[in-house]
């Protein structure tokens, strides 16, 4: 097992530590897709996927993202997906310990994985990664130099960008302005 690997186990372990872990016995997931690759999305919505080797359910937002992720060329082994929580629960309603804690655990993911680009799949993840309130729908789309040599995008969450499709069609804004940042992510991508 590679350094990388076995600090992976010792992440998982911490996160099963927090209270929300210990009380609910979910297994614990860091994410799915390559970690070795240049994209991290992260997200606050537990069906972004179900295992380690892109298992989703259908009709989910995992889906709709691997899916999209699939037609502006954006391959698997580019890409991550993880959630801040790890778990069914939102962030928002984890106590104040174990946000702390997953903070902390989401940080040493990002550190072992050294993307070239973070997304912040939301507002609730965009403003726990640059740890302040932010004006969302102004800094929605941008490419923000955020740590070392990492690149930060915030965009929508996939599943409140799915709902608008699914909802105004191909041509809602939610879901144009979602694909276009895909495909500035794919851009990103293709200049590192």
């Amino acid at each position: 097992m590679d350094k990388i690997s076995s600090l992976l186990e010792e992440l998982k372990f911490q996160v099963g530590t927090t209270d929300e872990f210990r009380e609910s016995k979910e297994k614990i997931i860091l994410g799915t897709g390559n970690f070795k690759g240049k994209v991290l999305f992260i997200g606050d919505d537990s069906s972004l996927y179900e295992d380690e080797d892109f298992k989703v359910l259908v009709g989910s937002s995992g889906e709709f993202l691997i899916k999209l992720c699939d037609i502006v060329g954006l391959l698997p082994e580019e890409y991550y997906i993880t959630t801040l929580s790890k778990s069914k629960k939102k962030f928002r309603e984890l106590e104040e310990r174990d946000k702390r804690e997953l903070k902390e655990c989401l940080h040493m993911q990002i550190a072992l994985m050294n993307p070239k680009v973070v997304v912040a799949l939301g507002q609730d993840i965009s403003e726990v990664l640059q740890e302040k309130d932010i004006k969302f729908l102004k800094e929605r789309g941008e490419i923000i130099d955020w740590k070392g040599d990492i690149k930060l995008i915030l965009t929508y969450d996939a599943n409140f960008a799915k709902k608008s499709r699914d909802d105004g069609g191909k041509r809602s804004k939610v879901a144009v302005d979602f694909w276009g940042d895909l495909k500035n992510i794919k851009n990103l991508v293709q200049e590192s």
